[in-house]
């Protein structure tokens, strides 16, 4: 490589330090690769998301180390998640309980967890408060720009910037599609009469279909209350998601009842979902994307934690074999969007073609319901969908 001597170089740099780029660097641990991770935000900071954190992400960190998972088990903010209940139009519900339970934590506690725990396993660089802010893939290697103004050259660079990438941006044709991005609103409430501290809640109300509306309980009796829909819908129907949120806890039949003497502790805050219902492209000459910016989240639940987890180990591993190979061509990268779509397609399209059957069809949410409360086979499936 090339350098002017202010230059800074590094085998990976990682842009981003949420759940996928934390996890990516655990990944790297043994590797013997020089890492850097660029994150524009410093510790503990917050991110807008329901704060459901899933099963998958209690396997990634065992499959990379059991103390990972044992640390996990100890981290005090965090509550135990047994199941979610789903509430169709006609108020028919159903309870639907996990065979191995997850957690609920706001992102503020979550987010910096994941990067404590990198921070002392690995020997990575972590650079707070410096973002990626121009990347160019040279011949041998990729030229970084940080807000800092400060460059920097890699091998290979690794995107866990989430749903606004800047090497998305930069180095992929991938563009904002209506049809598979959602819009959603969150805000965190106190005292929510009725909830079970142990159970999500998922509501399909009949005047916001094909949104729908969520309860997550937290430690010390908060919630994270929350409301989402297709992008291409909100358009559509020209729908100020906000309004939403706010005319479902004053004015919901059921809703506002439990809703009376709750406290709104924070402000609605907005944010975007680019859903895993479409293939993209995650890779390119000396570059991968994970998680948001790979727009994997999940289509039926808006989750997305557990495949940034995912996505950002199989990442690494893949980083790793392209060192040993000393390939990182984008047609060698292409073995690591088979690898993240081999794990996670069959579920994604799956979800996706629930979320379009149900659309506007309140009718076909309360027959759901109905079957899922009287047969087996239709209440796994429930299952799955959670």
């Amino acid at each position: 490589m090339q350098q002017n001597p202010t230059t800074e170089i590094f085998d990976i740099l990682i842009s981003g330090a949420g759940p996928a780029g934390s996890t990516c660097a655990l990944a790297l641990k043994d590797s013997g690769l020089k890492v850097c991770v660029l994150e524009k935000s410093t510790f503990p900071r917050d991110k807008v998301c329901g704060d459901a954190i899933p099963t998958t992400a209690r396997k990634v960190l065992q499959s990379m180390s059991k103390d990972y998972l044992d640390e996990l088990e100890r981290f005090p903010s965090k509550l135990k998640i047994k199941g979610c209940r789903v509430v169709a139009p006609d108020l028919q519900y159903c309870d639907v309980f996990f065979k191995v339970g997850g957690y609920t934590s706001t992102r503020l506690d979550f987010d910096n967890f994941m990067f404590s725990l990198a921070k002392k396993n690995t020997s990575a660089d972590f650079r707070l408060g410096e973002a990626l802010k121009s990347v160019n893939v040279l011949t041998d290697h990729v030229e970084v720009t940080s807000t800092m103004d400060r460059v920097y050259q890699a091998r290979l660079v690794i995107g866990c910037d989430g749903a606004h990438s800047i090497i998305n941006k930069k180095l992929t044709e991938t563009l904002l599609d209506p049809r598979h991005h959602s819009g959603a609103v969150r805000a965190y409430y106190q005292n929510i009469a009725g909830t079970d501290p142990g159970l999500m809640e998922i509501h399909f109300l009949k005047d916001f279909l094909p949104g729908y509306f969520w309860i997550f309980p937290l430690p010390e009796g908060k919630a994270n209350v929350g409301f989402g829909v297709l992008t291409q819908t909100a358009s559509d129907k020209k729908m100020n998601l906000r309004k939403s949120l706010e005319d479902i806890v004053s004015s919901s039949p059921v809703l506002k009842e439990r809703f009376r003497d709750a406290t709104l502790i924070d402000e609605i805050r907005g944010f975007g979902l680019p859903l895993g219902s479409r293939r993209v492209s995650m890779s390119g000459d000396r570059f991968m994307l994970t998680g948001d910016a790979a727009s994997l989240i999940d289509p039926a639940t808006g989750e997305g934690i557990g495949n940034a987890m995912l996505s950002g180990r199989l990442a690494a591993l893949h980083a790793m074999n392209c060192f040993s190979s000393n390939n990182f061509s984008a047609k060698f990268m292409k073995q690591y969007d088979r690898a993240v779509y081999d794990k996670l397609w069959n579920d994604l399209r799956n979800k996706y073609y629930i979320q379009r059957l149900i659309n506007n069809r309140q009718w076909m949410v309360n027959f759901f319901i109905y079957l899922a409360n009287n047969n087996t086979l239709f209440k796994k499936l429930m299952l799955k969908l959670f």
